[in-house]
């Protein structure tokens, strides 16, 4: 995303040292045109003019990111620090706040994952090939993947002692990929997601047939 504004003062060096600091760049990265070089008054005080300069850059995706993130948990009034990681095809964020992890996850994650959601869909809204941001908390998202995990093969083991299906607690898109990628390498039960929206509901039923049953079939059923 590019980004251009323009800045006064006493002279185009004040002036341009004032823009790279709103702008959040280094003097390298940034594109510095001077408008205006300004005019030193009688004495230095009366009758002068400030200097006035254009500068543009483009803003990396990291950077947006943090911006972005940034502006929406204070909006939230959360106090935090951002810790950032950025891989080829993504970037992510570890989120630290004083004392109110807890409500910054929300139930489920879900508070989590719908600022991650915006979050996503703000930069792809600036860049369509903006790069996929992943936010954690404390290192919650692991501890959810072993908890999740957990619960999928407890409940799978129901499934097969009953043989009757089950449904899961609605879940959002990033659980329903671990439960689904859990049970993916048993032949004995499938999975589907039911619901509309975001946040779906997750069946996990008993292969009809036996424990051969049809692999494309549900993998059709998954989303």
């Amino acid at each position: 995303m590019n980004q251009t504004i323009e800045t006064t003062g006493r002279d185009a060096t004040e002036a341009t040292r004032k823009a790279l600091r709103r702008l959040g760049v280094a003097r390298k990265e940034a594109e510095v045109t001077v408008l205006d070089e300004g005019r030193r008054g009688f004495l230095g005080l009366f009758g002068g003019s400030p200097a006035r300069v254009r500068v543009s850059c483009d803003e990396s995706t990291r950077v947006r990111a943090e911006k972005v993130l940034s502006t929406i948990l204070r909006l939230m009034t959360f106090s935090s620090q951002l810790h950032i990681n950025e891989e080829k095809n993504s970037i992510q964020i570890g989120i630290e706040t004083a004392g109110a992890d807890g409500l910054l996850i929300g139930k489920g994650g879900h508070t989590l994952s719908a600022i991650e959601y915006l979050l996503n869909r703000m930069l792809q809204r600036e860049n369509n090939k903006s790069t996929r941001v992943s936010l954690d908390v404390s290192g919650y998202k692991s501890k959810r993947e072993d908890f999740l995990r957990k619960k999928v093969l407890s409940l799978a083991k129901q499934v097969k002692s009953a043989k009757k299906e089950l449904t899961m607690e609605p879940l959002d898109a990033a659980d329903r990929r671990v439960v689904h990628a859990v049970l993916k390498a048993d032949p004995a039960v499938e999975t589907k997601s039911v619901g509309s929206g975001r946040v779906k509901s997750v069946v996990v039923s008993p292969v009809k047939g036996g424990k051969g049953g049809s692999r494309k079939r549900r993998r059709r059923k998954r989303s």
